[in-house]
């Protein structure tokens, strides 16, 4: 029994200490190359230009007014001094 207990914990002392190796050829970065190759094999159109694209002319929108009310606060407030309401 304990020269099986000494066997496991060999075993398990081996895969704990053991590392891992990485080599060259896993590090590059195949999607990163792809990338840089298609860009730079990309060709701009040279039909399109800016004088085809056609743009409206800039129209400045109406200024906003303020709401108008039919309530007069001077009268209101001047009743409310009146009847006690509003003491000064």
């Amino acid at each position: 029994m304990f020269a099986l207990a000494s066997i496991r914990t060999q075993v398990v002392s081996r895969v704990a200490v053991r590392g891992f190796s990485v080599s060259a050829a896993s590090k590059k970065d195949f999607l990163q190359d792809l990338y840089l190759k298609e860009i730079r094999g990309y060709k701009a159109d040279p039909k399109a230009s800016k004088a085809d694209v056609t743009t409206k002319e800039f129209v400045a929108p109406k200024a906003a007014q303020a709401p108008k009310s039919d309530i007069d606060l001077d009268a209101d407030i001047k009743s409310y001094e009146k009847n006690g309401v509003i003491s000064q």
